[in-house]
């Protein structure tokens, strides 16, 4: 076993201990800190691997990004003093089945593709000419998530001011 499978291995178990971490948070601030957690050690699993583009691209999309913006709609809700914001949950079993389902589906799903693909390095340069090309319109999309959340915020400070 190699130092760079150690090192995956552990994020790995950082993200599972982090994404246990969301699923049992009785608090809005810890679940997100735990999300997080989540988000960066996904991060560091495509660093490991040799993404480094990747690794960027999701820190800051999606923790520079929709997780400051999730962290900053919590800081506007209006409440009482000593009252938390707190995350109910109906625990509902058929949501474990359909988790379980999805993570079957990509699991076997992705196994033809890993087991029989050349890995090939790819320039950046070729990656940017892809994403930004004719046709191609990932930026834009991450750009109406951001839009989105940003509009889901203002609802939501909207909705504090009229309690």
């Amino acid at each position: 076993m190699s130092g760079s499978d150690i090192v995956l291995a552990a994020t790995v178990v950082a993200m599972v201990a982090c994404a246990a971490g969301v699923v049992f948070a009785r608090e809005a601030v810890r679940l997100f800190l735990s999300l997080g957690g989540f988000l960066l050690a996904v991060a560091a699993a495509f660093l490991v691997l040799g993404n480094p583009l990747v690794a960027v691209a999701q820190v800051f999309l999606y923790v520079g990004g929709v997780l400051v913006l999730l962290l900053f709609a919590l800081m506007v809700i209006r409440r009482g003093k000593d009252e938390r914001l707190s995350v109910r949950s109906r625990k509902d079993p058929s949501a474990a089945f359909i988790s379980f389902g999805v993570f079957l589906l990509l699991a076997f799903g992705a196994a033809p593709v890993l087991g029989g693909s050349q890995v090939r390095i790819v320039d950046p340069a070729e990656v940017g000419e892809y994403l930004l090309g004719p046709g191609q319109v990932a930026f834009e999309l991450a750009g109406v998530l951001l839009l989105a959340a940003l509009l889901a915020i203002l609802v939501i400070v909207k909705a504090g001011e009229d309690r």
